[in-house]
């Protein structure tokens, strides 16, 4: 195999290992970036369409937790452990709030609620003007 040789190679068969190596990791990538597109499409395909909708999970320990399923149009907690899941409760709509919103946001809109004081946050540099404003009037 020309990737395994050993010894002595010219400029130009280290510059043709590289131009290979570079390709073959291309392909790797290539390769698991497909696969995890369609096992992940695959896998949605199978839980899309049905009727069991795990809402919420709440974990109690490393193997126990709690989870709120939708089930049509009811909803249950149930508790799971290794071994057992157990009904907890069946809960009305109108008793679970939802803290996921339902339109999609973008990351820049996530990392400006998560990082503050960014230079690009519109929020920061009003408050910033603001403050500027108030800055000025007390002076004068």
């Amino acid at each position: 195999m020309v990737f395994l040789s050993f010894g002595t190679t010219s400029g130009v068969e280290s510059v043709l290992k590289l131009i290979g190596l570079i390709i073959l990791c291309v392909i790797i990538i290539a390769a698991s970036y497909y696969t995890t597109r369609f096992v992940g499409k695959r896998q949605a395909g199978m839980t899309g369409d049905s009727n069991f909708k795990s809402l919420d999970i709440f974990r109690i320990n490393q193997n126990k937790y709690l989870q709120l399923i939708a089930v049509g149009k009811r909803y249950f907690v149930i508790a799971v452990s290794k071994d057992n899941v157990q009904l907890i409760a069946e809960l009305r709509e109108e008793d679970i709030t939802y803290w996921r919103s339902e339109k999609k946001m973008s990351f820049k809109d996530i990392m400006t609620k998560v990082v503050p004081g960014r230079k690009d946050d519109p929020e920061q540099e009003e408050k910033q003007e603001e403050e500027r404003e108030d800055d000025e009037t007390s002076n004068n």
